[in-house]
Formats: C-alpha cells, sequence, structure tokens
C-alpha cells in the first residue's frame, strides 16, 4: 500500500524522528491498511476504499492529544409511517356504516332496498391501505435498527483502532520502561543525585551512567529503534573520500552501492545497467524494521553519491524490496540528474548545484549535500517526485 505509506510519511511531516514517533506511525500505517482492506473485503472500489481509509485521520496532531474522531452523531432513527391518516379513514368509513344503519330503521323498506355495496364500497381500499402500512412499518424499523448497528460498529471499531488501542499501549509501554529503567539504573540517577534518564522513542529511558542507547521493554520496539539508527549512523559516518576510486568508470557497479548504506541488501544479480546512461540498482529483503524515513535518506544519498561519482549517468532506477513481501509489490523510483541537481541547488541556496566529484574532495564539502540528506521533508518530497509504483 504505497499510496497509504506515502499519506502517513505526509501526517508525519516535520516531526523530530523518535522511536515512539516510528512507532505511531507505523500503528496508525497497519491501521490504515487493515480498515482499506475490509473496505474492499466489503465490495467497496480500491480508489474508494482508499478515499474512506484516508479520511479517517487527517491529523497527526490528535491523535497526539488523545482526541479521537468526532461520533458521528445520531444514528438512523426509526423511519415509519404516520397510520394517522389511515385511522381516520377507517373511522369515517364505520360513521358512515352507522349512519346508514340508523336510516335504514327510519325509512323502513326503502332503505333495506339500497344497495349494500354502494355503503360498503369504500371499506375494502380503506382497510388495504391500512394492512399496508402495517405490513410497511415493521421492515422500515428493522432497516432503521440495522442502520443503527453499523453505525456504532463503525464507530466503535473507529475509536478502539485510532485512539483506544494507541493509547493504551502507549501507557502500557511507558509503565513497563519506567519500571524497566528503575531496576536496571536505581530510577536514572546519576553519582550526583540528579535524574539522568533520557527519554527515548515510546516513553523508554536510558541510564546514561550505562549507555546513551534508550531501552525498551518490548523486544519489536527495540529492533525497530536499533535497525533505525543503524541507517542514519551509516548516512553520517559515510566517508565519501572512498568514492574517488570509482570516478573514472563510466557506469556504476554493484560494488559500489554495497559500499554505501543499505549496501548489505544490494542484489547483485539484479543490480543491472540498462543503457549507456541508465543503471538499475536494487535493494532485495529489506529490514522491515528499519523506518521508512531512514530507507528514504539512505536512498536519495546513494543516489546523490552515484550521480557525483559517474558524469554520465543521467537516470538512476531504485528498487526496494521489503522482507516478506511479495517481488510484484516492490518499490520501483526513477531518479533524474537534471531534476535532483536543481532541487539540491533550491535547498542549498545554490551551495550544490552540480553533482560531480569534486564533492568527495573533503568532509566539508560533502557535508553540504549531508547536510539536505537530514532534511526529512526534502528526501520525502524526492522520494515522492521519483515514485513510479
Amino acid at each position: 500500500m504505497n499510496e497509504l505509506r506515502m499519506y502517513v510519511e505526509h501526517l508525519f511531516e516535520g516531526r523530530v524522528l523518535t522511536a515512539e514517533m516510528i512507532e505511531l506511525k507505523e500503528e496508525i500505517y497497519g491501521n490504515l491498511v487493515a480498515r482499506y482492506e475490509d473496505y474492499v473485503a466489503g465490495g467497496m472500489g480500491e480508489a474508494e476504499a482508499l478515499a474512506q481509509a484516508k479520511a479517517s485521520i487527517t491529523s497527526i496532531d490528535d491523535v497526539l492529544a488523545g482526541e479521537g474522531e468526532d461520533t458521528p452523531e445520531g444514528a438512523a432513527s426509526d423511519v415509519s409511517e404516520d397510520a394517522e391518516p389511515a385511522v381516520a379513514q377507517a373511522s369515517a368509513v364505520d360513521a358512515g356504516g352507522t349512519a346508514c344503519e340508523e336510516g335504514a330503521a327510519t325509512d323502513g323498506v326503502a332503505a333495506a332496498a339500497t344497495p349494500a355495496a354502494a355503503v360498503t364500497q369504500p371499506v375494502p381500499a380503506t382497510v388495504s391501505a391500512a394492512d399496508a402500512s402495517e405490513h410497511k412499518s415493521p421492515w422500515l424499523k428493522i432497516l432503521a435498527v440495522a442502520a443503527a448497528i453499523i453505525a456504532v460498529v463503525l464507530v466503535a471499531t473507529v475509536l478502539w483502532n485510532v485512539v483506544l488501542e494507541p493509547t493504551g499501549d502507549q501507557l502500557e509501554d511507558t509503565v513497563e520502561d519506567v519500571v524497566d529503567v528503575t531496576v536496571a539504573g536505581g530510577a536514572g540517577q546519576t553519582s550526583n543525585g540528579n535524574n539522568q534518564g533520557t527519554a527515548g522513542g515510546n516513553g523508554a529511558g536510558a541510564n546514561t551512567d550505562t549507555s546513551d542507547t534508550p531501552t525498551f521493554s518490548d523486544p519489536e520496539d527495540q529492533r525497530e529503534y536499533e535497525a533505525t539508527m543503524a541507517v542514519l549512523d551509516e548516512i553520517d559516518a559515510h566517508d565519501p573520500t572512498t568514492l574517488q576510486a570509482y570516478t573514472g568508470d563510466s557506469q556504476p557497479s554493484s560494488v559500489f552501492f554495497e559500499n554505501l548504506p543499505l549496501g548489505s541488501y544490494v542484489s547483485a544479480d539484479q543490480t543491472v545497467r540498462i543503457n549507456a546512461d541508465t543503471f538499475e540498482v536494487y535493494y532485495a529483503n529489506v529490514s522491515e524494521d528499519i523506518d521508512g524515513d531512514a530507507i528514504d535518506r539512505a536512498i536519495v544519498y546513494n543516489v546523490a553519491a552515484a550521480f557525483s561519482a559517474y558524469p554520465n549517468l543521467q537516470r538512476l532506477n531504485v528498487v526496494v524490496h521489503e522482507a516478506y513481501d511479495e517481488h510484484h509489490d516492490a518499490d520501483v523510483y526513477a531518479f533524474d540528474r537534471s531534476q535532483l541537481e536543481r532541487a539540491f541547488a533550491n535547498a542549498s541556496d545554490d551551495a550544490v548545484t552540480q553533482f560531480n566529484s569534486s564533492l568527495f574532495e573533503s568532509e566539508a564539502s560533502w557535508d553540504v549535500v549531508r547536510q539536505q540528506i537530514d532534511r526529512h521533508d526534502f528526501c520525502d518530497h524526492q522520494m515522492d517526485v521519483a515514485e513510479r509504483s
């Protein structure tokens, strides 16, 4: 669900990348995917299901404040037709019948000679209308009750998925993490008695006496945090001068990308040259523990490095296949040299206007590129522009 992933990424634009935000983002993404699949399974079209899923949450601020979506006002009310007109008609018929009977007693044989059908003729039609109303009302009531039940179920589902469950998980993790930190680090105090427990991600704290890495009670949170930080640290620690060895070649190779962030996921068999100025790198079985923001930053970093090392390279296709996904579900991106150069020039106030090997000559030169990579909104936008799947 690339479009839902993109939508969730937009919701989190401008927010500091912490483990708490990573967990919340993935949980919201999972909820939206589940809701989309439920809609499709219920017979809704894919486009409408996607729109309904997006509409269920439009701002991350409400979720962070512990507020859920507004409960739809009122359930479907009982819809029953007014039976008073039929009753009035029946009363009129009864009154007419009584009058006729009194007239018959007064006038004798003349009244008796009046055809009975003339007096009673309206009765069948009136009774039939009343019967139709009586038969119709129960069905309308049943439909109204069913609609009310469906509305209540939908509201309860939204509140549970968007508000109650995430809030409950967050509170539970917070309590567990506080207990873990207290047991492991004596309430997170340093030798001078001041509380130095550092917040990390999902309310976790770490004792600064032992480590700067937050400790999470949930093993999954711990894995996600460590995997994401490993990629970001790899970007920050990468030595650009090592790329000078490749600048004499006309086209990159899988080896080049293996020496960049996410290099361990490069598939040599599927990383190929397309034509004289186009190349494609394939990242296979990328760990699902790595947050999408970190993957975006690593991809844009690697593309900038490839364009800088290979002046003949004009287009670079990037395929990202995450672990446990089918191969046809892989994300495909197509980066254009001139477009990306313009983006870097605008973002850096023309400090970087062209990709070439001179950027590798010093850390200071390459740091101008790296500064743009560190901007989440910049990388997110470049990935959106390049996305083809």
